[in-house]
């Protein structure tokens, strides 16, 4: 009975990701290169190095996998360490109003201010507390530096996450298998992208990694008392990321599978006990902090179906917040959402439904970035990485991370698959019944690419099982291509290498060594959705600094005028007294939610203050006029280099939505790194070939 109820759950998992991974290939969110046919030649090209790699590891002893093992592991750490050493970063959203309260109860000795967000979300709650615990400790030990302070942090969150899973790899398998795990983590570009992303996604990561540990720990050794620890973890994590509970039921569900009705409910019991018991713990703790209840303020579970139900794709909407605010009591709110909701449903019809799922599903699971570069953009200063990481070159990145998110779905329904052959109820069928709640989950609430960052690592887990069941196929015992595959694999090999380099260096000419306009940010300030009007009552102006060439600036305009009205931008250099542009423009040349471009051709002689200006000349039509972009004040200064003035009037921590910066026509990659990495994609795949062709190895 358990192995037919596995064999339908596994039938249904390879197709539900199966049409994931498809249209990851064919129609991925947001991806400004696609073309589906290379994904799938370098994607297979991909699986084929870890294939050569690993058969080159079946010849190296246990010193020699140490090497590679240190090799990999240190790669991985000074990247990191690059990486948050080399950036300072600010979070949009939910992360920049935490951050700005987390300093707001270190500036008044650990009070909250009672803000309406946290009565509206009251699951942000936690992370704010533990945000504020970081930068008072800090400020104990002297560190007054909330980026340092953050990306130590998130540096020990996500290498606890990242070699805790290792652990569980090498034990389950072996360090060779531990070593491929390494190598497609160095290439999870998500888990660096958003290695400056204090919230609830990044710091539930090690809670997510710790339960799966403890639970592989239960399996093996069927020690009760694991399951105190795992409640532990789970009441800490739920306080965190509630989403974490969907690992509850997946724990459960597998349980099923692995022991008997006795122990199922004595562990279950244990968890829920301790998960109950600790979670009582932290109210104390979050009115120590004066943080408040309000049911008439704070939203229920239903208002984020109805979001999940809103055309297009289910996302976050800021008209249906406005519609829950409007009524006073929870209970009322409850009531109008669940109206929503059948008024939503009733609308879509069975087919308008399968419509939006299909949509939920595309902006969910196929953005192989999981959309860091949208909710992190606010960087202090714009060296190397911030380029290929978030600006015009970022492309770079975008290809590595949809590449491995392929590689990583494939390997996950291989290891499905691989249940038929082996009967395995392993850690892979754990981590596959709880992805199916993931995206269950998702097709009914609010959905986002970010919000499965938590269950990525575990991904990863599982296509180690995949990638398993590849090697099991193709090699024998000693480590050799089995005759049946070997001719044919070494044709198929030889043809993706040989294509693979062949297109590899036409994008690197044709694509990356292509000639194009870039942009050098000297200022990107690029959060601004809230409107700030400019009209006969209200003058707009920002300052900023430069100190090096420019010849554009961008004013992010959220709502274009009426065609007929004019308005004056000015350009100061306030340092030297005299205007590098100034010009009246007509409403028609302001277009709707998108940059308003100023050219100029500026060279500051040292750090010079300039000033950029923005007022009404004529406007028949004042219920209509120029709204540019801001966000709200006195919470983070996102670009503490300059000021917003409004009627002259000062607004703390506030700018508006600009970019400053040196438009230069150069490729994405310099011609010589484009040749070197064409030479060192030859010697891999020439490498990795001539280990396919070697007819036996050792198992050392």
């Amino acid at each position: 009975m358990k192995n037919r109820l596995a064999y339908i759950f596994n039938a249904f998992f390879i197709l539900i990701f199966g049409y994931l991974l498809c249209i990851s290939i064919f129609k991925p969110l947001e991806i400004s290169f696609n073309h589906p046919s290379i994904f799938i030649l370098f994607s297979a090209s991909a699986i084929l190095i870890l294939i050569g790699f690993y058969q080159f590891s079946t010849r190296l002893n246990t010193k020699g996998d140490g090497v590679i093992t240190i090799f990999l592991v240190s790669l991985i750490i000074l990247t990191q360490i690059y990486l948050l050493f080399s950036l300072q970063m600010n979070s949009y959203a939910d992360g920049f109003v935490i951050k700005g309260e987390a300093l707001r109860m270190l500036a008044n000795r650990g009070h909250s201010s009672a803000q309406e967000y946290f009565l509206m979300y009251p699951n942000n709650v936690f992370i704010t507390i533990i945000r504020y615990w970081l930068y008072a400790i800090g400020g104990i030990l002297g560190i007054s530096n909330t980026y340092l302070l953050e990306s130590v942090f998130l540096f020990v969150c996500m290498n606890i996450t990242i070699f805790v899973l290792y652990w569980i790899v090498r034990k389950e398998n072996d360090n060779k298998f531990g070593n491929i795990y390494l190598l497609i983590v160095l290439f999870c570009v998500p888990l660096f992208g958003y290695i400056w992303y204090f919230y609830t996604d990044t710091l539930v990561l090690p809670f997510t990694a710790l339960i799966a540990l403890f639970y592989y720990l239960y399996t093996k050794n069927n020690k009760w008392w694991y399951f105190i620890i795992i409640g532990l973890l789970f009441a800490i994590g739920y306080q965190i990321k509630p989403n974490i509970i969907i690992l509850l039921p997946a724990m459960l569900i597998h349980l099923c599978f692995i022991k008997n009705w006795r122990k199922i409910l004595l562990n279950t019991a244990v968890l829920v006990i301790c998960f109950v018991g600790l979670s009582n713990a932290f109210t104390p703790i979050i009115e120590r902090y004066d943080f408040k209840k309000d049911s008439t303020i704070e939203f229920p579970q239903t208002h984020w179906i109805m979001m999940g139900l809103g055309d297009p794709a289910g996302r976050y909407n800021r008209d249906d917040v406005v519609y829950t605010s409007k009524f006073k009591t929870k209970d009322e709110k409850e009531e109008a959402n669940i109206e929503k909701i059948k008024e939503r449903i009733k609308e879509h019809g069975p087919f308008g439904l399968v419509k939006l799922f299909n949509n939920k599903m595309l902006n969910t699971w196929t953005d192989g970035t999981r959309a860091y570069t949208w909710y992190l953009n606010a960087a202090l200063d714009y060296p190397a990485p911030y380029d290929y990481f978030f600006g015009d070159k970022r492309i770079v990145t975008e290809w590595p991370a949809q590449i491995f998110h392929i590689i990583n779905l494939f390997l996950i329904c291989l290891g499905a698959l691989r249940f038929y052959k082996k009967k395995e109820f392993d850690m892979s069928f754990f981590v596959n019944i709880a992805l199916v709640g993931v995206w269950l989950f998702h097709l009914f609430w609010e959905a986002n690419q970010r919000y499965i960052m938590f269950i990525t690592p575990l991904m990863i887990l599982s296509s180690i099982y995949g990638f398993k069941f590849i090697v099991e196929s193709l090699y024998t015992k000693k480590f050799s291509l089995k005759k049946s595959v070997r001719k044919s694999f070494l044709i198929v090999s030889f043809c993706i290498f040989l294509l693979s380099t062949i297109v590899f260096a036409f994008i690197g000419n044709s694509v990356m060594g292509k000639v194009q306009d870039v942009n050098k940010y000297l200022v990107k300030q690029s959060y601004a959705h809230i409107d700030l009007p400019v009209n006969r009552n209200q003058i707009v102006k920002q300052t900023f600094r430069a100190s090096e060439p420019f010849n554009s600036i961008q004013i992010n305009v959220l709502k274009a005028p009426d065609a007929s009205s004019k308005y004056r931008l000015k350009v100061v250099d306030n340092t030297n007294k005299k205007d590098i542009y100034n010009k009246v423009v007509d409403g028609s040349d302001f277009v709707q939610a998108t940059s308003y471009q100023i050219n100029v051709n500026e060279k500051p002689k040292g750090e010079t203050q300039y000033d950029i200006e923005v007022f009404e000349v004529e406007n028949k039509n004042p219920e209509k006029p120029l709204a540019l972009g801001t966000y709200i004040s006195n919470i983070v200064d996102l670009y503490p280099y300059g000021e917003l003035y409004v009627n002259d009037e000062k607004k703390e921590k506030q700018d508006i939505g600009f970019n400053v910066s040196y438009i230069v026509s150069q490729p994405t990659i310099p011609k010589y790194i484009s040749i070197i990495f064409d030479l060192g994609v030859i010697i891999i795949f020439g490498g990795i070939y001539y280990v396919f062709r070697r007819k036996s190895g050792s198992n050392g």
